[in-house]
C-alpha cells in the first residue's frame, strides 16, 4: 500500500514548518508530525493552533530565542554525572525562557485559556537558574568565584605565569644569539626557547621538540624546568576543581529532572503551534471546522506546494448524499493534481494544521489510502496494473466508513472492457462500504454510472476548447470529456490518422455519450457564466444593502437626536412660558384680568410639559383653520400659509411658523358673546404681530423700515421682550439692527444665547 506521506511530499511541509520552529522539542514535534489517533485529539490541536495565531496576530511571538532537548541533557547527565558549560548553561536558558513565556502571557488581558493552561504546568526553578549562572560564565567558563579554592588556584597560577614570563624573557635576552626568534613559544605543554639547532649545545635544557627543517630545537632551559612543573600541577588542580564543581551542578540537576523535563516540553510545545501558526500566516492558511456531520468541503482550496502566482484555487464537496467524486478531463489537466491537494489538506487537518482554503469544513477521517502515480515495481516483479490491482486490494480489504480513498485512473493498464467492467465494480464496493472516495477515470460506463447514482457525483477538469489548452479548473456536478484527439492533432499526430480515429468513433456507440458530454459540457459552462454573473450581483446587492443600512441607521440617530433637541427646545419655551405667565400675574393681580383666570393658564402650560411629541400629521391645511401644534403644546389659527409653512397666531398671543405637516388639525373654541376686557389682550390675539420679527433676506433700508414699525407696534401693545431674527450672513443686518437701538431710551437689547438663534438673534426688552 502506498506511504501517503510521500505521496502528498509531506516532508517537505514538515520542512516548511521546521524552518520556523526555534527548540529541538519543537522541530522533534514537527518531525513526528502524523494523522492524529482520534477525532478529539484532532479538534484540540486545531484549537490550539487558532488560539496561537489570534495571539500573534494581536501580540506577536512569544519570546523563545532556542532551546535544547532537555531529556537528552538529562540522559547524559545519568550516564557521566558531568555536564558541560554549556550543557547547563542551556538548562539555565530554558528557566528564564519559561518565566518569560509567563510575563508574555501576563500582559495580555484577553482570555486565551488553552495556551495559558499549557504554561500553568511551567515549575520554578529560578534558584537552580541562577546557581547555574553564579558558577557559569557568558563565555561559557567556570567563573573565578566558583568556589573558595578555585579562586585559590587560579591566583597562584597567575602569579607563577608571571614570574615565568619574566624569567624566560631575561633567559632569551641571555641566549639571543643562538636563537632564531627573540619570543618563547609553547610545545608539550611547556615553555621553550627555539635554539639554533647548530648551536644547541649552548643552551642547557630539555628537548621538546625540532622543527620541520631541522633548523630549529626547542629546548626547555634547566632555569624554568621547575616553574614550568608547578604550573602544570596547579593547572591540574585547576581541572580537578572545575570538574567537582560541575559535578555538583550536574547533581542539582539531577535531583530536578523531572521538573526540567516537562518545562522543557513545554516551552518545545509552544514553540511547536507557534512554527505551526506561522506556517499557516506564509501560505494563507485556515483552521478547518471538524464537524460531527459526514462531509469533506474544501472551498477555493489550493495546493500549498505548488508555486503560489501559478496555483489554481478549486472547491471540493464530499457529502452524507455524495459521498464519491468521479473526476474525468483531458490528461494533463489538473486531474492527479486536484487528487493530491484533497488528499493533502485533509492529511494536513487530521495533523493538526491550518490548510490554504477561504473555508473548511471535514469530519473526522481515520485514514487515507491512496493509489496515485506508476505503481511498477521492478524489485517485486510486478507490472504497472499488477502493482495498481496489488494497491486497490489493500484498500478494499482495510476500508471503512471513515475513511478517505484516492485513486488515479482506476481500473487503467489492462483491457480496456475489462479494465472499464472492474472500475465499475470497485466504484460500486465503495459505495456500500459508504467511505467517501475521489477517482479519476476516462471510463464512460464510471461516468453514466455517476448520472445515476444518488451517492456518486460526476466532475471533471475544465477544458479551453478553443486554444486546445488546460484550465486546471475543477467542476464538480459535470462530466468531462478526454479530448485526446484534439490533443494529438495539436501534438502533431497526422490528420488522416485523426479523421480516422473519428470514424471509428462515429460507429462506436461510445459516440452518443461523447455527444452527451459534449451537450452537458457546454451546459456546464453557460451554469459557470451564469453563476460568476449572480455571484457578481449578489456581492453588489449585499454592498448596496449594507449601504442602505449605514444611511437607515444614520437616518434613526438623526431622528433620535431631532426628537431630543425638539423635546429640549419645547421644554425651554413651556419655561419661558411660565416664567412670562409669573410676570403676568404679579403685573395683573388687581387689573381686569381676573386672578384664577390666569393662574389657570399657567397650569395649563404647566400640562403642556406632560404631553408627548407628535409631528408629522401630513394633513390638509388651509388659512383661517384652527390647528395645535404638539411639539411646541400651542393651539392656534393659520394667518397666512407660503411654501410649506404656516403662520400661526397663538391663543397666548405669540406667533410662530411652523411646518405643516407637524399641524393637527382642531375644532375652534366656542367664542362668548361678551367680549371680554383685558388691558389690549383682545387685540394681541387677533393680530399679526407676534414677538419676533424675521428680516432675514431683507435689504438693509427695507429690514429698518419693518424694524422701525415693528417696535412701535410692541410698544403699543406692550409686550415687554422680543426677538429680532436678522441671520448670521456678513453682519449688515446686525449692525443696523443694534444701532438703531442704540438710539432707543425705553429698551435694552442683547444678542441671542445658544437655544434662542445665538448671534443670529437680538433680544430687546421693554423698560417699564
Amino acid at each position: 500500500m502506498q506511504n501517503i506521506y510521500v505521496t502528498f511530499e509531506f516532508n517537505k511541509i514538515k520542512n516548511k514548518i521546521s524552518e520556523y520552529a526555534k527548540t529541538e522539542i519543537g522541530k522533534l514535534y514537527i518531525d513526528e508530525l502524523s494523522i492524529l489517533e482520534s477525532k478529539k485529539e484532532v479538534l484540540n490541536a486545531l484549537l490550539d493552533l487558532k488560539e496561537m495565531q489570534s495571539i500573534n496576530i494581536r501580540f506577536g511571538l512569544f519570546p523563545i530565542s532556542s532551546s535544547a532537548n532537555g531529556l537528552e541533557l538529562i540522559e547524559i547527565a545519568k550516564k557521566t554525572a558531568l555536564l558541560t558549560p554549556r550543557d547547563l548553561s542551556l538548562i539555565a536558558e530554558d528557566v528564564l525562557t519559561s518565566q518569560n513565556i509567563i510575563k508574555f502571557l501576563n500582559k495580555i488581558d484577553v482570555s486565551y485559556d488553552r495556551i495559558k493552561d499549557k504554561t500553568k504546568a511551567f515549575n520554578d526553578l529560578s534558584n537552580l537558574e541562577k546557581e547555574i549562572h553564579r558558577v557559569i560564565t557568558n563565555s561559557l567558563s567556570i567563573s573565578d568565584k566558583a568556589t573558595p579554592e578555585l579562586f585559590e588556584i587560579r591566583n597562584k597560577l597567575k602569579r607563577a605565569e608571571a614570574n615565568l614570563s619574566q624569567r624566560i624573557a631575561s633567559i632569551a635576552l641571555t641566549y639571543s644569539k643562538y636563537l632564531n626568534d627573540d619570543n618563547a613559544t609553547i610545545r608539550n605543554g611547556h615553555l621553550v626557547l627555539p635554539v639554533k639547532t647548530a648551536d644547541k649545545s649552548k643552551v642547557f635544557g630539555i628537548i621538546h621538540d625540532v622543527s620541520d627543517t631541522g633548523a630549529t630545537t626547542f629546548i626547555e632551559p634547566m632555569e624554568i624546568v621547575e616553574l614550568n612543573n608547578q604550573i602544570t600541577s596547579l593547572k591540574i588542580e585547576e581541572n580537578e576543581e572545575c570538574r567537582k564543581i560541575l559535578k555538583q551542578l550536574t547533581a542539582l540537576c539531577l535531583l530536578q529532572e523531572d521538573e526540567i523535563i516537562q518545562n522543557n516540553q513545554i516551552i518545545g510545545e509552544i514553540d511547536f503551534i507557534q512554527a505551526k501558526s506561522l506556517y499557516a500566516k506564509e501560505i494563507n492558511a485556515e483552521v478547518a471546522t471538524i464537524s460531527d456531520e459526514k462531509i469533506i468541503s474544501l472551498k477555493n482550496a489550493k495546493h500549498p506546494l505548488i508555486d503560489p502566482n501559478k496555483v489554481v484555487s478549486n472547491s471540493y464537496k464530499f457529502d452524507k448524499d455524495k459521498r464519491i467524486i468521479i473526476i474525468s478531463g483531458p490528461n494533463a489537466g489538473g486531474k492527479t493534481v486536484s487528487l493530491k491537494t484533497v488528499g493533502l489538506l485533509v492529511l494536513m487537518t487530521e495533523c493538526g494544521l491550518a490548510i490554504p482554503t477561504s473555508e473548511a469544513i471535514i469530519s473526522y477521517v481515520k485514514n487515507i489510502y491512496v493509489d496515485i502515480g506508476d505503481n511498477q515495481s521492478l524489485s517485486d516483479n510486478l507490472s504497472t496494473f499488477s502493482g495498481h490491482m496489488n494497491h486497490i486490494g489493500e484498500i478494499l480489504n482495510k476500508v471503512t466508513g471513515n475513511d478517505l480513498v484516492l485513486i488515479d485512473e482506476l481500473g487503467t493498464g489492462t483491457d480496456p472492457k475489462e479494465g472499464e467492467a472492474l472500475a465499475l465494480a470497485v466504484v460500486k464496493y465503495f459505495e456500500k462500504r459508504e467511505n467517501f472516495a475521489m477517482i479519476s477515470s476516462h471510463f464512460e460506463a464510471l461516468k453514466e454510472y455517476a448520472f445515476l447514482s444518488p451517492n456518486i457525483t460526476n466532475s471533471s477538469m475544465l477544458f479551453d476548447e478553443k486554444n486546445l489548452l488546460p484550465t486546471y479548473i475543477f467542476k464538480q456536478d459535470t462530466a468531462g470529456k478526454s479530448y485526446a484527439l484534439d490533443v494529438a492533432s495539436r501534438y502533431g499526430i497526422s490528420q488522416s490518422i485523426i479523421d480516422e480515429a473519428k470514424n471509428y468513433l462515429m460507429n462506436n456507440n461510445s459516440n452518443d455519450v461523447n455527444k452527451l458530454l459534449t451537450i452537458l459540457s457546454s451546459k456546464v459552462e453557460q451554469n459557470t457564466k451564469l453563476e460568476k454573473e449572480l455571484e457578481i450581483k449578489n456581492k453588489q446587492l449585499i454592498e448596496k444593502e449594507k449601504q442602505l443600512k449605514i444611511k437607515e441607521d444614520n437616518l434613526e440617530n438623526r431622528k433620535e437626536h431631532l426628537l431630543e433637541d425638539v423635546k429640549y427646545t419645547r421644554e425651554e419655551m413651556i419655561e419661558e412660558a411660565k416664567n412670562e405667565i409669573d410676570a403676568i400675574i404679579k403685573e395683573l393681580n388687581g387689573g381686569n384680568i381676573k386672578l384664577h383666570e390666569a393662574i389657570a393658564l399657567k397650569k395649563k402650560v404647566d400640562d403642556l410639559k406632560q404631553n408627548e411629541i407628535i409631528a408629522y400629521f401630513n394633513e390638509e391645511i388651509n388659512l383661517d383653520d384652527y390647528v395645535s401644534v404638539p411639539t411646541l403644546g400651542i393651539n392656534g389659527r393659520v394667518t397666512r400659509i407660503k411654501d410649506k409653512k404656516a403662520h400661526i397666531i397663538g391663543d397666548n398671543g405669540m406667533a410662530f411658523d411652523v411646518e405643516i405637516e407637524n399641524l393637527h388639525k382642531i375644532a375652534a373654541p366656542k367664542t362668548n358673546s361678551k367680549p371680554i376686557r383685558s388691558h389690549g389682550y383682545d387685540n394681541l390675539i387677533n393680530s399679526d404681530t407676534g414677538l419676533e420679527l424675521k428680516i432675514i433676506g431683507y435689504r438693509r433700508d427695507e429690514a429698518k423700515e419693518a424694524l422701525i414699525k415693528y417696535l412701535d407696534t410692541c410698544r403699543v401693545k406692550h409686550f415687554t421682550t422680543v426677538r429680532i431674527i436678522h441671520g448670521f450672513g456678513n453682519g449688515i443686518l446686525r449692525n443696523m439692527v443694534q444701532e438703531y437701538l442704540n438710539t432707543q431710551k425705553d429698551l435694552t437689547y442683547r444678542s441671542g444665547n445658544m437655544n434662542e438663534g445665538g448671534s443670529g438673534a437680538t433680544v430687546v426688552n421693554f423698560k417699564k
